[in-house]
């Protein structure tokens, strides 16, 4: 099971079906600002969808191919982080993840992503994390480059995005650079 407390008011935990209603809600209620940046969330309409998507991020889990945990203050789920995917021969985990827009800029993805790194180097013995973003999505941007990785350089048209082809950042940190 996962399970990380990053401090008094902040954890994360393993996504469950229990969990569809409220993520929805939250999906919905930031819908607008999550479309700039996420492909999924056209096709995410229903308490269904979320169903959906946390019983393959559990088969992910249970396969230990990756997975998806609520960032949850006071019980409270406010974003989604995990390793969207993970190389086992390669030793490599892909970073994901968003926040509600009204609880950015208090360090909390920042804090999140610092305990996601830990357990992935120290659990998961994974050597190198990779977190890609949109070149535009200055706050994701941000992340990488505060925890220290290292910015490798941009895939053009590396996502279509609602309407639109746009280019990523990749930025990765290996195991020896902590």
């Amino acid at each position: 099971m996962f399970y990380c407390q990053i401090n008094d008011f902040h954890k994360l935990r393993l996504l469950h079906i229990f969990d569809a209603e409220e993520l929805y809600e939250l999906v919905n209620v930031n819908r607008i600002y999550l479309r700039q940046w996420m492909p999924w969330l056209d096709s995410t309409n229903n308490v269904a969808d979320i169903e959906s998507f946390i019983k393959s991020t559990l088969q992910q889990f249970a396969n230990n191919e990756g997975f998806a945990a609520a960032i949850c203050e006071n019980e409270r789920i406010i974003g989604i982080i995990g390793l969207n995917r993970i190389d086992r021969d390669n030793r490599i985990g892909y970073i994901g993840y968003w926040l509600a827009a009204s609880y950015q800029g208090k360090g909390i993805m920042t804090n999140s992503c610092q305990m996601l790194i830990n357990y992935a180097f120290k659990t998961l013995d994974l050597n190198r994390l990779v977190i890609t973003c949109a070149t535009e999505n200055q706050r994701s941007r941000a992340i990488p480059l505060r925890l220290g990785f290292t910015h490798e350089g941009i895939s053009r048209n590396a996502e279509w995005l609602c309407d639109r082809f746009v280019d990523h950042d990749i930025y990765s940190l290996l195991a020896s650079d902590k």
